[in-house]
């Protein structure tokens, strides 16, 4: 959609016929009521042969709900009209379909039903409605898009330093004829589910018109690349229609997808985004990818109205990289989640604690390379090829900064690739389940033999799923299942694959301090005592100062001791009115045990609690106490014990030793 001197005019559009009874949309319905629609639609409803068709439909799909509603005397007419009409549309059956052709490609005026003038000053709004989100519902169909209007002062964008070149476009290499081209507008057409329409409409604008409009906007800026394509498109609309009259709508949707770098990123745009694909377009000679994000890692199970994709990932450490923009968590508006862009995240310290964990391929790693069309020497097939998922990524960047940034852009691109996944390093020591959100019921018996092709000396796949979560005992460590260190990397490769494909996750603990009755008891006798040392410390200071013997100064210092007394006794009856009121903000369990919740932020009253616990109680060790308060921030139950010895650098060993001094003082659980 474009504007000049002349009016609005459509350039271009995809896919080619958009006539009125086609359903070329963003977000194409399949279910079966719209399936009926669309037969409904595409037939006419006083014809014999029509109705046949339609009862035709009915009967064949089993699972719709008019497959169930019609008696045997409805059936059996439907099916005697059926046959009848087989018989007598032998003949004209194939004159009514090029008829109904014939019809759709005179009807290349309209779009939708709507005809082309019309709907080409609905898609050109003034200029103060340009350059920010555009909407509009015809019928059921909503247009969308951003369009971008040029300046009074020539430019695209406000506050440019340096006004747009007026250079060409090498590739296409336009003829001389000029467009002098005032607006652009990429209207993307939708018709999402009712239910699903708010949503689904602004992640389409986030993600895909506004940041391609943008990306479009900026090379029109800098390149005119938008006016030179136009100059192409109708350069060549008018020689094929002098050249080739006939079949010209074929031919001329041909040549615009092949030479025309514009029409051929808008239909690779639709083919990718209405197939919820990555979009890889050249602008410009320059490759740019965009996308609907789509979730396929929780952090916690889904309620069972929210569909998910089988075999999707579940995991709590997808909660930590929430904000890291390195987890597909898709779908903002339904799961009340934010995302941060990579561009936005790439400019964050937010990676240095990805680090410390681990890239999982979600394909082989050469098909990987093939797909992202990497040359076999480039720095990111070989990154590719290096990827070990029980290897953390600090591992594959060194101490290097410059390796790291490389690095870093090379994670993310893998991860908004959909090519790779966030982990925590696999471990033979680390203990692993069956994910509650595994396919079993979906794709275990086409898993079965895919898992076969690829480990054939290794268990069948039920078996290998029933030893990591056996109904006998609790899961041990993955190096119990092992026979021998000479099987280590294939059951190793094995687990990757469970991993990768939403059969298997990691099972992690998490632990809160327990602040037993006891323990309140001893503070609480602690503060006392220090209360009563203090009024003591007051009654001396106030017979100190009766003894002065300087009449003239004795009055003085007795208004000032009076002063200090009333006051030191209000502090003494302040400090024993909190004793009795604070604590921490959430108790849990009964009134005896309360759990610190947030150690990290403790209050005052939880941080004597905390240490007569570590001084007193256990009596902790110099080097356990060291420990103690580096991972105290992490005994919250959100923060596994698993990632902390990723991130702080404790070893198994130092953790046991502690965990057994004050396991009287924690509470324990095990999750995904």
């Amino acid at each position: 959609m474009i504007s000049t001197h002349s009016g609005p005019l459509i350039a271009f559009n995809y896919p080619p016929d958009l006539s009125e009874d086609d359903t070329h949309t963003q977000y194409e319905s399949s279910d079966d009521e719209n399936n009926e629609i669309q037969v409904e639609q595409d037939v006419d409803a006083d014809d014999e042969y029509g109705r046949a068709v339609q009862y035709q439909y009915r009967l064949s799909d089993s699972n719709h709900l008019k497959h169930f509603m019609g008696t045997k005397k409805e059936l059996l007419q439907c099916l005697d009209e059926l046959e009848l009409s087989r018989k007598e549309s032998t003949t004209n059956s194939t004159s009514k379909l090029r008829s109904k052709k014939s019809t759709k490609t005179a009807g290349n005026g309209t779009i939708f039903g709507i005809e082309r003038g019309y709907l080409c000053e609905m898609l050109a709004p003034p200029r103060k409605m340009c350059n920010s989100r555009f909407e509009i519902t015809i019928d059921d169909k909503i247009f969308m898009g951003l369009p971008v209007h040029k300046l009074d002062n020539g430019s695209w964008r406000e506050n440019t330093s340096k006004p747009p070149k007026n250079t060409t476009d090498s590739a296409s290499s336009p003829p001389k004829s000029k467009v002098n081209l005032n607006m652009f507008h990429l209207v993307f057409v939708l018709n999402p589910p009712m239910i699903e329409c708010n949503y689904r409409i602004d992640e389409m604008f986030h993600y895909v018109i506004s940041r391609l409009s943008l990306v479009l906007r900026y090379e029109q800026l800098k390149h005119e690349f938008v006016s030179n394509q136009i100059r192409l498109i109708y350069s060549l609309k008018e020689e094929l229609s002098t050249s080739s009259p006939s079949n010209e709508n074929n031919l001329l949707y041909s040549a615009l997808i092949e030479k025309s770098s514009l029409c051929k990123l808008i239909s690779d745009c639709y083919n990718a985004i209405s197939q919820s694909k990555i979009a890889n377009l050249s602008i410009n000679n320059r490759l740019r990818s965009f996308q609907i994000p789509i979730k396929t890692e929780f952090n916690s199970l889904p309620e069972p109205s929210v569909p998910f994709l089988p075999g999707s990932y579940l995991s709590s450490t997808t909660k930590l990289l929430l904000n890291s923009g390195l987890i597909n968590i898709g779908e903002t508006t339904r799961y009340g989640q934010t995302t941060i862009t990579q561009e936005q995240d790439e400019n964050s310290n937010s990676f240095d604690d990805v680090v410390h964990f681990a890239l999982l391929l979600l394909d082989d790693p050469e098909s990987i390379i093939r797909d992202i069309k990497a040359e076999q020497d480039e720095a990111m097939a070989s990154f590719i090829r290096l990827i070990n998922p029980t290897q953390p990524i600090s591992t594959l960047a060194g101490k290097n900064p410059k390796n790291i940034a490389e690095i870093k852009s090379f994670v993310y691109h893998l991860v908004y690739w959909r090519k790779a996944r966030i982990i925590q390093p696999i471990s033979t020591r680390s203990v692993y389940i069956v994910s509650p959100m595994a396919p079993i019921t979906i794709s275990l018996f086409h898993d079965i033999k895919r898992f076969r092709e690829q480990f054939p000396t290794l268990p069948s796949l039920p078996h290998f799923l029933k030893q990591l979560s056996p109904h006998s005992r609790k899961p041990q460590q993955f190096a119990t299942m092992i026979p021998s260190r000479d099987h280590r990397s294939t059951y190793l490769e094995a687990l990757a694959w469970l991993i990768c494909n939403g059969y298997v996750t990691q099972l992690q603990t998490f632990i809160w301090l327990k602040i037993s009755q006891k323990i309140k008891m001893k503070v609480e006798e602690d503060f006392e005592n220090e209360a009563a040392q203090t009024k003591k410390r007051t009654s001396a200071k106030k017979i100190a100062v009766g003894g002065t013997d300087n009449s003239s100064k004795r009055k003085e210092d007795q208004e000032t001791a009076n002063t200090t007394l009333s006051q030191n006794e209000q502090d003494i009856e302040d400090l024993q009115n909190r004793l009795t009121s604070i604590g921490p903000k959430v108790t849990l369990g009964d009134e005896e045990e309360t759990i610190i919740l947030d150690p990290g932020r403790a209050t005052a009253l939880e941080r004597r609690w905390i240490n007569k616990i570590v001084l007193e109680e256990c009596k902790l060790s110099q080097e356990l106490l060291v420990i103690f308060y580096k991972l105290l921030k992490y005994m919250n139950g959100t923060n596994s014990l698993e990632y902390l010895l990723l991130k702080e650098n404790v070893s198994r060993n130092e953790l046991r030793k502690l965990l057994l001094e004050i396991e009287d003082h924690i509470i324990t659980v095990r999750h995904w």
